[in-house]
């Protein structure tokens, strides 16, 4: 058995915990912000005072006090506490992006280096059987080369409204820009298919509807607003997604009564309406690249679906592997045989596809000793980020080339 720490006790903070706590890890330190979340720690975990750090300063000042350090602080917050803790000789498991800056990441993977410690990056979507299993056929033989990739990102209008316009990842000033927030997943798994890394980008995109102004706005909150039919509307939104209400834990009686007062509070961001936000990340983009291996492809992020999923066409030498998370299968076939459906239904365990569930066993192989590198080390997810930059460089200047 191993213990842990976590700096950043939110969503993912708290869903990495309660994976290890089911592996036999142990917590043994939280340091938030926000107070309130430590009640979690406390009950679930049975976390003292003393336990519990308001700042990474007075955590820290404690030394080294657990074989491995999560970091799930908001996107602009990694570097300092990934650094430190590696410095005190923390292992680090971090969330994504790595950092917000070309600069940033690179502090992070030098300190890696240098103190000789791993950080294994939460790209989750590495560890999905849906995205493993497409590797393991391209990787099989029978299909020649990658020749081109197709994937979207459909991010859901329902998702979108509440991450990306009313949310934590709404501004690129607080938070960072779309591509790297929301598809550094998606580049990293582009890298992971076809295993070369990208040598040019090019994107365009921008933010074309919810923006001030829009002609659908009624009120500036949904609790004010006559239009009760509205897609957006707060109330009907989370009374019907309870578990996306931003609170530590609902309460177990009079949940509806307390979704209602929560979404009627003027201080409350998820209560504004999506045309009345200071959102200024994109709502829809596209990159297209080209690899050192000849291979090229394009991603297409939107916000503009009904469901929120990922969808892949992989174009080899000698066939075609299709995939649509929601259908939980793949769509295989050898140019000249029949098509072959591979259904993946009993590996959608969980989040991303039962990636989440199987990026914690690998940790838990790697600190227990059972596996020294895992997938998704720093310096394979580095690659992701070099895109993301490289693209949004592009997209600001207008779609033109860049090298990345």
């Amino acid at each position: 058995m191993f213990t842990y720490a976590v700096i950043g006790f939110g969503a993912r903070g708290r869903k990495y915990s309660a994976y290890l706590k089911e592996r036999g890890a142990k917590l043994v330190a939280v340091c938030d912000c926000d107070e309130a979340v430590f009640s979690v720690a406390r009950k679930d975990y049975g976390l003292k005072e003393e336990q519990l750090f308001t700042d990474s300063a007075s955590f820290f000042a404690k030394g080294k006090l657990a074989d491995l350090l999560i970091v799930a602080t908001t996107d602009r917050a990694h570097t300092e506490p990934s650094v430190r803790g590696m410095q005190l000789g923390y292992d680090i498991l971090l969330e994504k992006p790595i950092a917000t800056s070309k600069e940033e990441c690179g502090r992070i993977e030098a300190a890696a280096q240098k103190y000789r410690r791993r950080v294994i990056v939460c790209h989750v979507l590495r560890y999905s059987p849906f995205f493993r299993k497409i590797r393991e056929l391209i990787e099989g033989g029978g299909f020649g080369k990658v020749v081109t990739v197709n994937h979207t990102e459909n991010v859901g209008y329902w998702h979108f409204a509440h991450s990306f316009v009313r949310g934590n990842w709404r501004n690129e000033e607080e938070s960072t820009f779309m591509l790297l927030a929301k598809c550094c997943h998606d580049l990293d798994i582009l890298v992971y298919l076809i295993g070369a890394n990208c040598s040019a980008v090019s994107s365009m995109g921008e933010l074309s509807w919810f923006y001030p102004g829009n002609p659908e706005k009624g009120a500036d909150f949904c609790f004010e607003c006559a239009k009760k039919d509205c897609p957006y509307n707060a109330e009907k939104f989370y009374l019907a997604n309870p578990l996306w209400v931003k609170v530590p834990a609902l309460p177990e009686e009079g949940r509806d009564e307390f979704i209602r007062s929560w979404v009627n509070r003027k201080e409350n961001p998820y209560a504004r309406c999506v045309y009345a936000c200071d959102n200024d990340v994109v709502d829809h983009q596209i990159v297209n690249m080209q690899f050192e291996n000849g291979a090229t492809a394009h991603l297409t992020l939107t916000a503009f679906t009904k469901d929120f999923y990922r969808n892949i066409k992989v174009c080899l030498e000698k066939g075609v592997i299709e995939g649509d998370m929601r259908d939980k299968k793949l769509r295989v076939c050898r140019f000249g045989q029949e098509e072959e459906i591979i259904d993946l239904s009993d590996a959608f365990s969980d989040a991303h596809g039962g990636g989440d569930a199987r990026l914690i066993d690998d940790v838990c192989e790697i600190m227990e000793g059972r596996k020294k590198f895992s997938d998704t080390s720093i310096g394979a997810s580095m690659q992701s980020h070099k895109i993301a930059f490289a693209a949004e460089e592009s997209r600001k200047s207008g779609g033109e080339v860049k090298k990345v």
